[in-house]
């Protein structure tokens, strides 16, 4: 009895204390108290922080609309950015103003209409949150009136916007504004007029009522063509006439950005290559939409607009004759069009390559140097849409009585050659052979009744 207590004893004394499992089950539980924890913390830190960043961001927006609010030149308070560090957080503050007019929409510069009323600042603030890297921001807009009227009463304002080809504006532009030839009342202004701002902008206040016109300048940049003193051509000095109004604001808008410099050529696009002889004029017409510029003179540089999506590039002048362009010809019997030149990039000195077809031609007489080419009526559905105003180049300097290699642009010509006799202030005299050139037909260039068609279509 006594030898089964002590087993008994001694078999309870081995059970006392904890497993490896009881004791991995609680460093378990405890490490998923800790971890909650300890999350718990972070967030609670984060939010923390979260929520003092606003608060500087805040704080930021309103210190920038306050001293908008006590600016005494509102036309200085302007589209601009700013970077801010506060601690160890680093803020961007960007501010938006507008002009509202009493009529009219709001833009950067104000519209014309109604006299300038008040601007409309706005206020981004933004900033990365720290720890999990994600941006924030804040936004914060406010109405500020200037501390008197714009322009005195029963005078007008001039607004002048000039924006670049994407919209934004050109800021550093020279702007002069006088009385117009007709000017109905308008004045010398005699205050001065500053250069445009960081969003394009700039003002003449308290006007005389008439018309005036507005001018720009800026070293290196050019307008599209599109402002009335500028009559359709692009140029560095654009100019545009407005009327004043009294109580009212008239509003000058141009587009107006640093040139693209080009360098128009004339090449075969099916010989590119291949060298030739030249007339002793090869413009080349920049087409854009519906609108085309020039012609320049090939192998010269010109600076045109920096449309985006560039120019087409088109010998002679396409506005008085359709066959130089081949996209105006037609596609019967399963033709394919040569397609104009590509779109030119907008940097640097570019080659723009007007597309002509190259022909050889045996000239006529034993002593002949000199040819001219001379558009002409197309033959019956030969798909040339000809030209409106008859055009001729010619070439001089040629092997005499030999062949030559010239380049024209696609149409339908008369062919003669012949000696030059003199060249008098850019005027050359040639005397003519009685017989007719003889060409070489080739892909491209056919001859028909003493006729010459150079055609851009090719066989898909």
């Amino acid at each position: 009895m006594l030898r089964l207590s002590a087993l008994i004893s001694d078999a309870r004394d081995r059970d006392e204390g904890f497993s490896i499992i009881e004791v991995l089950v609680a460093m378990t539980v405890f490490a998923m108290i800790a971890a909650g924890v300890a999350m718990g913390i972070a967030s609670s830190l984060y939010l923390a922080h979260g929520s003092r960043s606003r608060e500087v961001a805040i704080g930021l927006a309103q210190d920038a609309i306050d001293r908008a609010r006590t600016s005494t030149n509102l036309f200085g308070v302007v589209d601009e950015t700013k970077p801010v560090r506060v601690g160890e957080v680093d803020y961007s503050v960007q501010q938006t103003a507008r002009w509202v007019p009493t009529a009219g929409t709001a833009n950067a510069c104000g519209a014309g209409g109604g006299p300038l009323a008040y601007k409309r600042v706005s206020m981004t603030v933004s900033w990365t949150a720290g720890g999990r890297g994600e941006a924030q921001s804040i936004s914060m807009n406010s109405m500020v009136a200037p501390t008197s009227s714009v322009t005195a009463a029963n005078l007008g304002t001039i607004i002048v916007s000039v924006s670049r080809v994407d919209g934004s504006g050109n800021p550093g532009v020279s702007v002069s504004i006088g009385p117009n030839a007709s000017p109905n009342g308008a004045s010398a202004i005699t205050s001065t007029i500053p250069q445009t701002d960081s969003t394009g902008c700039s003002y003449a206040v308290n006007v005389k009522p008439g018309r005036y016109d507005v001018a720009l300048a800026k070293s290196g940049n050019i307008d599209d063509g599109t402002s009335s003193g500028s009559l359709g051509a692009q140029t560095t000095r654009p100019s545009t006439t407005v009327t004043v109004t009294a109580n009212q604001t008239s509003a000058a808008n141009f587009n107006y950005d640093t040139a693209l410099t080009i360098a128009p050529q004339w090449t075969d696009p099916n010989a590119g290559a291949a060298t030739f002889t030249s007339p002793t004029s090869t413009p080349v017409s920049l087409r854009r939409k519906t609108a085309d510029y020039g012609p320049y003179a090939a192998g010269t540089t010109t600076q045109v607009f920096p449309y985006a999506d560039g120019y087409k590039a088109v010998p002679g002048t396409p506005a008085s004759c359709s066959s130089v362009d081949p996209e105006n010809w037609t596609t019967a019997n399963g033709s394919a069009v040569t397609p104009r030149s590509a779109a030119q990039p907008l940097a640097g000195t570019n080659a723009v390559k007007a597309p002509v077809q190259i022909l050889t031609v045996k000239l006529a007489g034993k002593l002949d140097n000199a040819l001219t080419a001379t558009t002409t009526t197309p033959n019956a559905n030969s798909g040339d849409p000809g030209c409106a105003t008859t055009t001729s180049y010619t070439f001089t300097g040629l092997p005499v009585g030999g062949t030559a290699t010239i380049a024209l642009p696609y149409g339908t010509y008369t062919l003669r050659s012949g000696t030059v006799t003199s060249i008098l202030g850019g005027v050359i005299s040639i005397a003519f052979a009685s017989g007719t050139p003889n060409v070489t037909t080739a892909t491209g260039v056919t001859t028909a009744s003493n006729k010459v068609m150079l055609d851009p279509r090719r066989a898909p």
